[in-house]
């Protein structure tokens, strides 16, 4: 697996947790028109927070505009899951399984308990597995480590190879691996994990879909990190690291020479 998934030479919009919020959404891929730069979104695309945007009908143009941009934006998009994501699609199989199985107390059930389950489902047909393949867990862009939540060193393989550049290779693989066996049977491994901050009890820290920035988040890896998933009123620090989930008001504009900078939209 390469290191990079951009260019080196171009810039790279970081768009956090959209939930549903469609002004945030086209203002961002607007930004990264003008700047000429890639897009990476940090996850969480779904489960409106803003009683707006908290519709099937935001839902639905969210999931329609991802899968667009991703196949047309000019400078190459990647997408990276988040925990609301995941979430959302395994309700979505679920619910898909007993239609198909004819099982209409449990679809019942499910539905009078989880109304949103009906709105997820069709998130897979805007979401076919081809498109869900190309998804991420984590990446790499301009010296950064690009996750939803972010990584804990818990999850970094240290002892794998002498150097920043070979552990970052595997961890990459492991990474991709993760996300391809989740995508093929469910498998949740430790990428997946929620940790103590988030209601977890089976992992000290949450996995890079997971991890607390406030409680659990700690800049001590060999890359800086930039994340979403923690929301705040603004833009945070952790030495090196970056927490840009500003409730849909901030991006993060990653300049291969600049380094990264927080940008209003």
């Amino acid at each position: 697996m390469p290191l990079h998934n951009f260019s080196p030479d171009r810039p790279v919009l970081l768009v956090p947790d959209v939930h549903q919020d469609l002004r945030f959404l086209e203002n961002a891929i607007a930004l990264a028109q003008k700047e000429a730069a890639a897009l990476c979104f940090l996850g969480d695309f779904v489960d409106g927070l803003n009683a707006r945007w908290h519709t099937a009908a935001a839902l639905k143009a969210i999931a329609s505009q991802l899968a667009e941009v991703a196949q047309t934006h000019p400078h190459g998009c990647v997408i990276l899951a988040g925990n609301h994501d995941v979430s959302a699609l395994t309700l979505a199989r679920l619910r898909a399984r007993l239609l198909l199985e004819g099982n209409t107390s449990k679809l019942t059930q499910l539905d009078s308990t989880l109304p949103a389950a009906t709105a997820y489902t069709e998130l897979l047909r805007l979401w076919p597995t081809s498109f869900l393949k190309t998804w991420q867990i984590a990446t790499i862009a301009h010296g950064f480590l690009l996750s939803h939540a972010g990584v804990s060193r818990r999850y970094w393989p240290w002892s794998a190879a002498p150097d920043t550049e070979r552990q970052t290779t595997i961890f990459l693989k492991a990474s991709e691996d993760s996300w391809q066996n989740w995508l093929r049977d469910g498998t949740e491994d430790l990428f997946f994990a929620v940790g103590p901050a988030r209601g977890g009890r089976n992992a000290p820290v949450g996995g890079p879909l997971w991890l607390d920035w406030d409680a659990e988040f700690v800049d001590d890896l060999p890359l800086p990190q930039a994340v979403g998933h923690t929301r705040a009123k603004d833009v945070r620090h952790k030495d090196r690291s970056w927490c840009l989930d500003a409730t849909q008001t901030h991006v993060g504009l990653l300049h291969p020479d600049f380094g990264l900078r927080a940008v209003r939209v």
